[in-house]
């Protein structure tokens, strides 16, 4: 298989998602005037939204509608379809066409140009360790405010929800706007720092790293230990100790598999076979 993770039409994608959602909560503002675009919706951006998505499956989970019915649903189709991908490649959402994502991605552009060598590394590796565990403290809250009916505060607090509703002034929250804009400028700092320590979606998505079938695997033995790959990956993951790497912050960008990375060919794989089955991998087991 040829490799797929150029950099650029990763980011091409993101752009695209991200123009479109834009597009789309324009709708949303006329919809509210009663000048619609009729073919454009937003609610299934809704559905991987950073909080909506945990509370959309919880209440798929627990609604009192047949399963039949539920599975059939266009919930039912989005919940099932990013749950088989994520179990497949890992959460390609998070890294391919979170929208949000984006512009953690777009925004350390610009980080990256002014601080140079200290972008990334303002946050040491300890207390990194440490914060990484605030999102699983996120996607419990989430849950249990959902399941208290308290999806309102949910929504106050959403700073995706905030840039959802930026056209549209009525159901616009503060509070949100504030963790919005505090975001963006974090990530003039750090590269996704909402993913690597708040998002409770990117938290569920993530246990699923652990089982994925597809996966990067990096051999130990043509490693040149640069931790370039180190350095390009966007959740700040040490891929140079990994051999096949199964952390739970991985996004599946693939960022780390691109050849400019690596200064040695043939030493970083997405593949769902393990160095141990066969050391002698071919390019055939390259994802381009």
């Amino acid at each position: 298989m040829k490799q797929i993770t150029k950099v650029n039409k990763r980011l091409l994608i993101q752009i695209t998602v991200l123009i479109t959602v834009i597009i789309s909560a324009f709708n949303h503002y006329l919809i509210s005037i009663n000048k619609p675009i009729p073919w454009i919706s937003e609610s299934i951006f809704h559905y991987i939204c950073p909080t909506c998505g945990v509370t959309s499956i919880y209440l798929f989970i627990t609604s009192s509608t047949l399963w039949v019915d539920k599975i059939k649903s266009i919930l039912g189709l989005v919940i099932g379809l990013s749950i088989i991908l994520t179990i497949i490649l890992g959460p390609v959402i998070c890294g391919f066409i979170c929208p949000f994502g984006a512009i953690q991605d777009l925004v350390p552009r610009v980080g990256k140009k002014i601080f140079r060598g200290k972008y990334n590394n303002f946050i040491s590796k300890k207390l990194d360790n440490k914060l990484k565990y605030l999102r699983y403290i996120s996607l419990v809250l989430a849950v249990i405010l959902t399941a208290s009916s308290s999806v309102m505060v949910l929504q106050a607090i959403n700073p995706y929800h905030a840039f959802l509703a930026i056209f549209n002034r009525s159901s616009i929250s503060l509070i949100g706007v504030f963790i919005l804009i505090l975001i963006i400028l974090g990530s003039l700092f750090i590269q996704r720092p909402w993913c690597k320590y708040l998002c409770p979606y990117g938290a569920f998505l993530g246990i699923f790293n652990k089982f994925k079938v597809f996966r990067v695997v990096r051999d130990k033995d043509r490693c040149l230990n640069c931790k370039r790959c180190n350095k390009k990956c966007p959740m700040g993951i040490e891929i140079q100790t990994n051999q096949a790497l199964r952390d739970v912050r991985c996004i599946s960008c693939l960022d780390c598999v691109d050849k400019k990375v690596c200064p040695k060919a043939n030493t970083i794989y997405f593949t769902s076979k393990d160095l141990e089955e066969n050391t002698n991998l071919d390019e055939s087991l390259e994802v381009k």
